[in-house]
């Protein structure tokens, strides 16, 4: 069983995990529609990837982190070399997008690990909400999550 992270506003605590704001929004490696939930393995990436999507004026912002259990055999770990040439780019996500589209709607695993755009060698978890494994994530109750108010 692997512990994977989640920092989120903490109006949003009690529905962290139900996919609902990447569909809506889309991500690196989920276009519009597409539901997921993101996770990294450790909350410190979790920060860093909030301060770098939502900017440093978030150390103000109520947070809470939660934390999530999902079965190993659930999970695809995939190689950075496997990934398409270009997921990482800034400035398109169409490549990644479609990497995790394709994923989702194969249904084959739960979860999968990729690399962390703000620190490569890193990994965020990408959840298939609507996976029939789902009921088997443990989701903690969300904590209190604070940031360091040199960060601001």
């Amino acid at each position: 069983m692997a512990t994977f992270y989640r920092i989120v506003g903490s109006h949003r605590a009690k529905s962290a995990l139900d996919g609902e704001g990447a569909p809506k929004n889309g991500g690196r490696w989920n276009p519009q529609g597409i539901p997921v939930a993101y996770l990294t393995e450790s909350r410190a990436l979790a920060a860093l990837e909030i301060i770098v999507h939502f900017g440093r004026d978030v150390v103000q912002a109520s947070w809470s982190v939660i934390g999530a259990d999902v079965p190993d055999e659930m999970i695809a770990e995939i190689s950075p070399r496997k990934l398409p040439a270009g997921w990482g780019d800034m400035d398109s996500l169409s490549v990644s997008q479609k990497f995790g589209a394709d994923w989702v709607r194969g249904g084959e695993n739960l979860a999968i690990l990729l690399p962390s755009a703000v620190i490569p060698e890193e990994r965020i978890m990408l959840i298939n909400v609507r996976h029939p494994d789902f009921p088997k994530v443990i989701v903690s109750q969300p904590q209190p999550f604070y940031f360091d108010r040199r960060l601001g």
